[in-house]
């Protein structure tokens, strides 16, 4: 495994800013650099208004971190990705697997 974990990944820290409307809105800020595997998956779909998108998608597992949530976004090459489900592969613990989708600026 340690062999397998060849690529540095970014993750990014999300903090909220107030705004004078009594509204927010989130900034990402580089935060830590881990060793992770990636692999690339099958792009999906999304739809913006009559526009089709493709998605890319990647499969990045790390060594287990408590401070990987849902919604975590980080950088792989240059382009960011949101985590849409986080797997633990080997129901101990050591290692999770993200499952995340690329952030079309």
């Amino acid at each position: 495994m340690i062999g397998a974990l060849r690529h540095k990944i970014v993750l990014l820290d999300a903090s909220r800013d107030s705004d004078e409307a009594g509204g927010a809105s989130l900034s990402w800020a580089p935060g830590a650099e881990i060793w992770a595997s990636v692999e690339r998956l099958a792009s999906t779909r999304d739809f913006a208004g009559d526009r089709e998108n493709r998605l890319k998608r990647i499969a990045v597992t790390i060594r287990f971190s408590a401070n990987v949530s849902l919604g975590q976004r980080l950088t792989f090459e240059g382009e960011t990705y949101e985590t849409v489900s986080i797997e633990s592969d080997d129901g101990r613990d050591r290692r999770l697997t993200l499952i995340c989708e690329e952030v079309l600026s």
